[in-house]
């Protein structure tokens, strides 16, 4: 009984420790379009964030072959939905103004008109694709809080594929750039 009072005293306190720390859940636009949920952690130096979110429609230029061997040039439409976990150290600048850099990884799985067929670059070779692929990258940004409980934020989140959509497609987005919007509370 004391054992099971004990471990119900720690959960209970540990529970209303994470509760009690800021959280914040909105959108983050740019090359994706995610929602975004972030908890600080520790003592607010830092904050894991989590985005669930599609890219647009890409296109890729190429050929299939007819069944006569022909060549027939083709534009195939694809995309990709991906979560992505981060954990961001936060740094102050001024009050209400943070920079942050952190670490994280994810999943995407690849969606499109080339999965289901053979795709052939202008160079005339096979390339084959993946559905799922398994993103790492680093985040560096800045972020404001506004007087209400809304903050603004600023971030640069290049991404290399651990496992690609496309085989040597290493580069997931080194230019991922985007604005976040969230609600604090």
């Amino acid at each position: 009984m004391k054992k099971t009072l004990t471990t119900i005293v720690i959960l209970a306190l540990t529970v209303g420790a994470i509760m009690a720390q800021p959280r914040a859940v909105g959108v983050r636009a740019g090359y994706n379009f995610e929602a975004s949920y972030q908890h600080e952690v520790g003592l607010g130096s830092g904050m894991v964030e989590v985005d669930a979110g599609i890219s647009p429609f890409l296109f890729s230029k190429g050929y299939y072959l007819d069944i006569d061997g022909n060549r027939i040039p083709t534009t195939y439409r694809y995309g990709r939905a991906q979560l992505v976990v981060f954990y961001d150290w936060k740094m102050s600048i001024l009050t209400n103004l943070n920079w942050y850099v952190g670490v994280g990884a994810g999943v995407s799985w690849g969606y499109g008109v080339f999965f289901d067929s053979p795709h052939y670059n202008n160079n005339g070779s096979l390339t084959t694709y993946r559905r799922l692929g398994l993103p790492a990258g680093l985040q560096l940004g800045i972020e404001y809080e506004l007087p209400i409980p809304l903050n603004l934020s600023l971030d640069w989140r290049p991404m290399v594929n651990v496992f690609a959509l496309r085989q040597g497609d290493l580069v997931s987005n080194l230019l991922n750039i985007a604005v976040g919007v969230r609600y604090r509370f």
